[in-house]
C-alpha cells in the first residue's frame, strides 16, 4: 500500500524474477528492491498483478467448488 503520489511498495514473497501486470494484461514498470520486495509505478486507482516471472495464470471468476463437506457459515436460515 503506498499514499497518494508514493511509488507502490510490495513484499510479494517471490522466491526470483517476478512480473508485474495492468488489469489487462500488459507489463507495469517495476523495480525488483531484493529481499522478496518490489516497487511498482502505479497511478491512483490502478491495480498490478504480481506474479512470477514467465507465469500466466486465468483470471476467471467463477464458482469454486467444495472438495469436502464442511460446517455451514453465514446467517442462520429462518
Amino acid at each position: 500500500m503506498s499514499e497518494a503520489g508514493a511509488p507502490c511498495v510490495v513484499r510479494h514473497g517471490i522466491v526470483g524474477p517476478f512480473d508485474v501486470r495492468d488489469g489487462r494484461g500488459r507489463p507495469l514498470q517495476h523495480t525488483d528492491i531484493g529481499d522478496g520486495i518490489g516497487q511498482v509505478a502505479l497511478h491512483n486507482g490502478e491495480s498490478a498483478l504480481i506474479t512470477a516471472r514467465g507465469d500466466r495464470p486465468g483470471l476467471a471468476i467463477a464458482p469454486v467448488h467444495p472438495t469436502e463437506d464442511a460446517p455451514r457459515r453465514g446467517v442462520p436460515r429462518v
